[in-house]
């Protein structure tokens, strides 16, 4: 973890000095920021670069197979979109990020792309206790949050064979796969929204008002923003989502916010919290009932 500069007048870090000679190299351009990794290798960062890139074709492909497989209505088309949406979002906050580096500007995390991405796995960021305890308070919560939106948790489908995208599938296999697609999945969506609402958003408004004024305002964005979801949940439950799921997700992204602040505008402890949350939130869904995951017929994810 390394903390952000505080003060203007503080001595250049190491990694600012880095951000400089390669914001220099290669001037951010549009051309290059349309597909997830140009800009990486245009500055020298060639191995997260060429990462970002084939995952951007991989996605892409994906959901195309899925699209034609499924219909592109499905979560087999849906949730390689998503992805594809928040690697694009990621990387271009990645570069903005160096930018902000390179002009030695104040509350900017320090951190590379690889070291956030490892973030949510990192004992050194689990141990602390506005990581475990976020983890733990806003589970609880969330839980109860969903049963209130879903009126109840149903629990008719536990212990049945899975459905992923789609298809049924033999227990084992099913949750292990499903596991694996949630990971990488909130892995992208925790790194894209954290980037942006914490370490742009946040961090600007800081520098142009206060810093209580720029986390404020980016709690209350980051839950506006998720208010979009009532497009993929079922009219029934749009109200109650509204009523009780919107100001939830403003709470917990004012907590990701303190967090933030709380760590010296250091961007790793708000991603593991919003990673870890994420995958347990949907993973206790997934248990519950197994074959309206949204991994199993629709695409959208109340949270």
């Amino acid at each position: 973890m390394q903390e952000a500069r505080l003060e203007r007048d503080s001595r250049p870090t190491e990694r600012e000095l880095e951000s400089s000679e390669r914001a220099a190299s290669c001037r951010a351009r549009a051309g290059l920021l349309l597909l997830p990794g140009l800009m990486q290798v245009c500055r020298g960062r060639s191995s997260e670069g060429m990462a970002l890139a084939s995952l951007a074709v991989a996605e892409l492909g994906a959901a195309v197979t899925g699209g034609v497989t499924n219909g592109l209505e499905t979560s087999a088309a849906g949730v390689p979109l998503i992805a594809l949406g928040d690697l694009l979002t990621l990387s271009v906050m990645d570069v903005a990020l160096e930018n902000q580096r390179s002009s030695r500007l104040r509350y900017v995390p320090q951190e590379s792309l690889g070291e956030l991405a490892l973030a949510p796995f990192s004992g050194q960021v689990l141990s602390r206790p506005s990581v475990w305890a976020g983890v733990a308070g806003s589970l609880a919560a969330g839980i109860l949050v969903s049963a209130v939106v879903d009126r109840g948790i149903d629990t008719r489908n536990a212990g049945k064979r899975p459905v992923i995208f789609g298809r049924e599938m033999n227990t084992a296999p099913g949750y292990l796969l499903a596991g694996a697609i949630g990971a990488g999945l909130f892995e992208h969506v925790a790194l894209a929204e954290e980037m942006a609402f914490r370490g742009v958003l946040q961090s600007s408004w800081a520098r142009s008002l206060d810093e209580t004024r720029g986390w404020a305002y980016a709690s209350l964005l980051f839950g506006a923003v998720h208010g979009s979801n009532i497009l993929f949940i079922d009219r029934s439950q749009r109200l109650a989502y509204l009523a009780a799921g919107v100001p939830f997700i403003t709470l917990l992204g004012a907590y990701l916010g303190l967090a933030y602040r709380w760590n010296r505008y250091s961007l790793a402890p708000s991603v593991a919290i919003h990673f870890w949350y994420d995958l347990l939130i949907e993973a206790a869904g997934f248990v519950a009932d197994p074959k309206n995951s949204p991994l199993a017929v629709s695409w959208g994810m109340p949270f």
